[in-house]
């Protein structure tokens, strides 16, 4: 016997939805990037309703998303990591920190370091090349290396960008204590977040590894304002320098409104 249209439609609402339920359930217990969860449970929520037959409400991306902070305090007793690379010839940090970590960290700093400079801004950045794509698991440990070989080999540099965000974590690459290289104008003053993405483009604007590489871009910049005595009327981008044409961090990008996110984290951190 030839199932009807009716019939059909039933069988394919019922396997929609043991897999709109199975995907809620992965979302909810196997996610591993926070900042990525809230977006892909409300997709997932959309497919169960209309597995359900009810009436899709319309998804309305947030540019600016805040990282989630209902868990920053730091458990146990805070160790710094070793420099991966020290000494005075481009000495690199290199490592990932946690939201929580970095807190604690940029703290450490603070109170251990002999500062060689005297930090009042930050400017931001997208990494640009590489993009998400590139870098598909985001950075890793050999990837600060080998950054520092291009910026001192091929650039001819003796330092670089203070820091790296991707989607799941936020990078030291350039030691806080000592000046970086990162915009001609605030080289000096100012340190310089770099975000994984080309923020020039749609696709990685608004994927949710480019949103969350940018939270923690954000989250950084707080914490730099909060513990590290950073103003918080001194965050800029890096198209605000004079002595640049780029649009960096982005042409999709909006200061205000990045601006205005930075500044709600400050309050709750």
């Amino acid at each position: 016997m030839v199932p009807t249209e009716s019939e059909k439609e039933s069988v394919l609402s019922e396997e929609l939805r043991e897999l709109a339920e199975k995907n809620q359930w992965y979302i909810e217990n196997r996610w591993g990037v926070e900042e990525q969860q809230a977006d892909a449970k409300r997709v997932a929520d959309q497919l169960l309703a209309l597995a359900n037959g009810e009436t899709l409400q319309p998804i309305t991306p947030e540019d600016n998303p805040l990282p989630d902070l209902s868990d920053l305090d730091f458990q146990g007793t805070f160790t710094p990591p070793k420099w991966q690379i020290e000494g005075n010839d481009f000495p690199i940090v290199g490592r990932k920190f946690s939201k929580a970590e970095f807190i604690e960290y940029v703290k450490w700093v603070k109170k251990n370091e002999s500062y060689h400079w005297a930090p009042t801004g930050i400017t931001m950045h997208h990494t640009g090349f590489p993009n998400l794509s590139i870098r598909p698991n985001g950075f890793n440990e050999q990837h600060m290396l080998n950054m520092r070989h291009g910026y001192k080999n091929d650039n001819g540099w003796s330092c670089g960008p203070h820091i790296y965000t991707d989607d799941h974590g936020i990078w030291v690459f350039n030691p806080l204590s000592r000046r970086g290289i990162h915009a001609v104008s605030y080289n000096s003053t100012r340190y310089g977040i770099e975000m994984l993405g080309n923020f020039d483009t749609e696709a990685d604007y608004n994927h949710p590894r480019g949103v969350s590489a940018r939270a923690h871009g954000m989250f950084a910049a707080a914490v730099l304002m909060k513990h590290a005595g950073i103003s918080t009327t001194k965050l800029n981008f890096h198209r605000h320098d004079s002595e640049t044409r780029k649009k960096c961090p982005g042409s999709h990008v909006n200061f205000s409104d990045f601006e205005q996110a930075v500044l709600k984290i400050v309050e709750q951190v």
